[in-house]
């Protein structure tokens, strides 16, 4: 007999020697292992997982960030230059409103006027609206006070007159209204939000230094 069958039936022996439980633990101890090795997996899918999740939202989130900063820096920027462009405004609403009668009909000012409505309607589409009209009660939130006067009309607290129109662009007031505030004979005028500034007793017209 060759050395390579003495090796087989060596082989077959030992088997032949192992039990049938031996041979059950064995598989068993496989499968074991096998579903180890898969819950091993499946939980570094699982952090893999969390872990993308959890990039992607970080990345929304800075997204949505940044647009929010560059929509600030936007309406900061708009902000600031429609606050320089408001003295200009007033000066041609000024001159509109004051022209001479005996030039008013003539082209060049009625040329004028349509630049102006049209600067009008480019400014309120961008959400500039003016504040301050004559009659509302006074709020010191878009109504700066510059004189209180004793009125026949308007009750106390509301506004008499427009000294200055004032802005708003949306949500934000580029400049207050100035106003004269209707008082009574006795006491200070009431207000929406507060008082107007307090500018002393002893005449029907009293100014305010209004701000710059």
């Amino acid at each position: 007999m060759s050395n390579r069958e003495d090796q087989r039936d060596h082989d077959r022996g030992a088997a032949d020697e192992m039990s049938p439980d031996e041979g059950a633990l064995s598989v068993e101890a496989q499968l074991e292992q096998a579903r180890s090795e898969t819950d091993e997996q499946r939980r570094k899918a699982e952090t893999y997982l969390d872990l993308a999740q959890r990039a992607q939202a970080d990345f929304v989130n800075y997204k949505r960030r940044t647009a929010q900063e560059l929509e600030q820096k936007i309406r900061d920027a708009n902000a600031g230059l429609l606050t320089q462009l408001l003295p200009i405004l007033d000066d041609l609403q000024r001159a509109l409103a004051n022209l001479p009668e005996d030039i008013s009909e003539h082209a060049w000012p009625q040329g004028v006027a349509m630049i102006g409505q049209k600067l009008n309607n480019l400014l309120e589409k961008q959400g500039l609206e003016q504040i301050g009209g004559e009659g509302d009660l006074f709020d010191p939130r878009v109504h700066e006070a510059v004189a209180y006067e004793e009125h026949p009309v308007y009750d106390e607290g509301q506004v008499a007159s427009v000294y200055s129109p004032g802005y708003r662009l949306r949500d934000r007031v580029l400049r207050p209204a100035q106003v004269v505030v209707a008082r009574g004979s006795s006491r200070p005028p009431a207000s929406a939000g507060g008082e107007p500034r307090s500018v002393g007793e002893g005449s029907a017209h009293e100014r305010v230094q209004p701000r710059e």
